[in-house]
């Protein structure tokens, strides 16, 4: 009896132990791995006031492999965030849910699940990886990491953009020329919003027009030679001779629904 009375408490031991490896405290320092050789190295800051912990990434082939970024940690009792700067926006890097932790890196679209490693945490040496952080303070690595490079920001959405007219070349048989008025966009604009989504939606409503319609193909090949985005106050289409240009805007909503409509009205 004495051990059925007991069996609630242990289980709630249990419980918060379990929470504990995957929450705020890192102790002396922890270690998770992942598929494919991912790991993920937790030590804590030796300057508290300002970060929580350091945080390693290895395997992932992204730009965090082999830093020692500084991270803050949130912790609301239901969910766990160690956050970061990267290129000027707010990152998220690891997130706890119900105990069970997911990385998250630049350049991969998935995260990826980690778990504790309990013999690789007991073979850590923190003193290493000290110093290695201190040597990328000093070698401006960290900052260049954390700050935010308008033209290399500028180059990736560019990519994404490009991306876009590729599956609209798939699907409709013609790839119109995709520019984006970056002198339009803030520098909040391109850290706060997804360009792809606010730009490409159109990109994306050509494209499910075509899926189906020959009509829609001949139409859109013929009379859309170029695709122009900009920002502004307030959303607008225009086809001007074989140039449709889109002006998103914060407020944007109902993307397709809108380019839907003009599209079918105007060619």
């Amino acid at each position: 009896m004495r051990i059925r009375a007991l069996l609630p408490l242990l289980l709630l031991l249990m419980s918060s132990a379990g929470v504990a490896w995957a929450g705020t405290d890192v102790g002396n320092g922890k270690v998770y791995v992942g598929a494919n050789g991912v790991t993920v190295t937790l030590v804590p800051s030796k300057a508290p006031g300002d970060h929580h912990v350091l945080v390693a990434v290895a395997g992932t082939g992204s730009p965090f492999d082999g830093k020692l970024i500084p991270h803050d940690v949130t912790d609301d009792g239901d969910r766990t965030n160690y956050e970061t700067t990267y290129h000027g926006r707010r990152w998220i890097t690891l997130a706890v849910r119900e105990q069970s932790m997911s990385l998250n890196v630049p350049g991969r679209r998935d995260s990826t699940a980690v778990r504790f490693d309990e013999k690789k945490t007991g073979a850590l040496k923190p003193d290493p990886l000290y110093a290695a952080f201190a040597r990328q303070q000093a070698d401006g690595s960290l900052k260049a990491l954390m700050a935010f490079d308008r033209q290399a920001e500028i180059a990736q959405r560019d990519k994404e953009m490009q991306e876009s007219a590729g599956g609209l070349t798939k699907i409709c048989g013609s790839q119109p020329a995709v520019k984006v008025d970056w002198a339009s966009f803030s520098d909040d604009d391109i850290k706060e919003l997804s360009i792809a989504s606010y730009c490409g939606e159109p990109l994306e409503t050509m494209r499910r027009m075509c899926d189906g319609s020959n009509e829609a193909k001949k139409t859109f090949a013929a009379k859309i030679k170029t695709f122009s985005c900009a920002m502004g106050k307030n959303v607008h289409l225009e086809l001007a001779g074989t140039t449709l240009t889109w002006t998103t805007a914060r407020n944007a909503t109902n993307i397709g629904e809108l380019t839907r409509a003009y599209l079918e009205k105007n060619l």
